[in-house]
């Protein structure tokens, strides 16, 4: 606690807000969000209505019993005030994220997005009706909010990363998934603790805990935990980088060949799987610029097959996910995005010889089961010259 005769600070009293914060948040955050996965499954929350009411619903749970367990130990004759004030928090930082999330003045891409926001409206309800109080809680909450997303943000990062890149590496990842929510759920929860410890008014005292409410926040950390593994399960399941696969045939049976066709470009820069392509056959590549754009130059002999891959470095979650995963061009072809092109385009495509016979794949995915795909419509027979070739568009969902 605060010591009033010499103001210094009660470390051990500072810990022990922290640690009970950090529980009592887990503890919320297990019963609040299994009620909302029970809610969702017998209510349809496809209005703005059933959002909000079901929303602010779990956030009432959460931080209620939040206040609940916080209020017995450290609010003496002030508890009854304490867990009503968290509950009204709670109804308030809910109704504000609906609202926003409705309006479409944000977006959520993570399972505790909608908490750590509310917490940043529930601050000033915390330390209502004292202007120095509401100061404070706005401050540590806030501070918790944006401390908890940066942690959850980094594990859920740092599990895709492993996810897609370690073969045998599901279990550490699930580890390391779980852990960092936990961990960011336990910070958010430790910094209004922490606000609450330098407010005006608040007992410095701990209760002993009893028997019940042990069993009340053990109930509740084990409910969290599920909740973890089992969201973690799912996201493994789907959440991976995006990719850029291309697959290149090319055959000629007169001897000698050499093809110019598009490349894809990402804001106006040619992939870089191009500087490295994996090469089956006799053939030679580079880019090349042309009057049509730039162009992957193939020359070689017989049958030809290349092969490239690119993996992306954002998210399907990312708010600019559905820009990057379409906003890609191909080089010699005039469609300047992909978002909503569902017909055939054409490309320019160069050949030096009659016969050679040429077909390009495209499979652009987003890391959670969305693919773009660009082909050519069969094996095509190319004439020397310039010339324009049909490609089919296609959007899959697996």
């Amino acid at each position: 606690m605060v010591n009033r005769e010499n103001n210094q600070l009660d470390t051990k009293s500072l810990r022990s807000y922290g640690i009970h914060g950090a529980f009592g948040l887990l503890m919320g955050v297990g019963a609040g969000y299994i009620i909302l996965f029970i809610l969702s499954m017998v209510t349809s929350l496809t209005t703005a209505y059933s959002l909000t009411i079901v929303g602010t619903f779990t956030l009432l749970i959460i931080y209620g019993l939040y206040g609940f367990y916080f209020g017995y130990i450290f609010g003496g004759q002030k508890r009854s005030r304490i867990s009503r004030t968290f509950a009204a928090a709670g109804i308030f930082g809910g109704l504000v994220t609906a609202f926003l999330l409705a309006g479409e003045f944000i977006k959520i891409f993570g399972y505790f997005e909608p908490l750590f926001i509310s917490m940043v409206f529930a601050g000033p309800i915390l330390g209502f009706p004292k202007i120095k109080n509401m100061v404070i809680m706005t401050i540590s909450s806030s501070l918790g909010a944006a401390l908890g997303y940066g942690v959850d943000t980094s594990g859920q990062n740092l599990t895709v990363y492993l996810n897609s890149t370690l073969t045998q590496g599901v279990l550490f990842a699930l580890f390391i998934s779980i852990f960092f929510s936990l961990l960011a759920i336990g910070i958010a929860g430790a910094s209004i603790a922490i606000g609450m410890y330098f407010t005006d008014g608040t007992a410095y005292i701990a209760r002993e805990i009893p028997r019940f409410l042990k069993i009340i926040r053990g109930a509740g950390i084990v409910l969290t935990l599920i909740l973890l593994l089992f969201s973690t399960l799912l996201f493994l399941e789907g959440e991976k980088y995006p990719t850029t696969d291309v697959s290149i045939d090319i055959s000629s049976t007169d001897g000698n060949t050499t093809v110019l066709i598009p490349v894809i470009l990402e804001n106006g820069i040619v992939m870089e799987m191009y500087g490295k392509p994996a090469i089956s056959g006799n053939a030679v590549t580079e880019i090349i610029d042309t009057d049509h754009g730039k162009a992957f130059k193939i020359s070689g002999s017989g049958p030809i097959e290349i092969k490239m891959k690119q993996t992306g470095g954002w998210l399907a979650r990312d708010p600019e996910a559905n820009e990057k995963f379409n906003g890609f061009t191909l080089s010699t072809c005039n469609v300047t995005g992909f978002l909503g092109i569902h017909n055939p385009i054409d490309a320019w495509i160069y050949s030096e010889e009659d016969g050679t016979m040429f077909s390009l794949s495209i499979q652009r995915s987003d890391g959670m089961g969305r693919y773009k795909l660009i082909t050519t419509q069969r094996k095509e027979k190319l004439i020397a010259g310039w010339q324009e070739v049909k490609f089919s568009v296609d959007d899959i969902m697996t």
